[in-house]
């Protein structure tokens, strides 16, 4: 062989052995990155479980703080009803009259001395003053508007506990 066929050949090995190398350095490559891609889809899998988990022990807990407000709402409203009637029932006895609202008054026995009433008003007792059928009426509205606020107020506690416990705002 002449120099130059030997310097081709040199050449051709050279570029052969360097095309060897970077297929099997490609293969390492390949390897490497499939190992990669497969740790990141364990990962990708972990994180879809645990997302799956949190959602579902949200939607148990809104599904729990629903029935309980439910729950809140339907005691509430039956708590309403119930003190509505006992007010329409009065109403009706006033009505009819066989029953009357009256305001009891009581007198307290106060010790003589620096301050204190008359020993002469001490020991008066209970009476107890009748009204007429336009101030029973009035009297009977506002049993049924303090009934309905504290109904009103019973829920609204009842909703804001249910929101404190599930880490929510209602308020700044």
């Amino acid at each position: 062989m002449t120099g130059r066929g030997k310097t081709i050949l040199a050449t051709l090995v050279l570029a052969g052995a360097f095309a060897s190398g970077w297929v099997a350095q490609g293969w390492r490559s390949d390897a490497a990155l499939a190992q990669l891609r497969q740790g990141h889809v364990g990962v990708l899998a972990d994180i879809a479980t645990k997302t799956r988990a949190a959602a579902d022990a949200v939607r148990a807990y809104e599904r729990q703080a629903g029935l309980a407000l439910a729950s809140a709402d339907k005691k509430s409203t039956e708590d309403l009803k119930n003190a509505k009637a006992e007010t329409q029932r009065m109403r009706d006895c006033v009505r009819a009259g066989t029953c009357g609202v009256r305001i009891v008054t009581r007198y307290v026995d106060q010790p003589s001395g620096a301050g204190g009433a008359d020993a002469g008003a001490g020991g008066v007792g209970n009476d107890a003053i009748t009204l007429d059928a336009g101030v029973s009426e009035r009297v009977l509205d506002l049993r049924d508007a303090i009934a309905e606020d504290a109904a009103k107020l019973g829920y609204l506690q009842r909703y804001a506990e249910q929101c404190q416990r599930a880490g929510v705002v209602i308020w700044n």
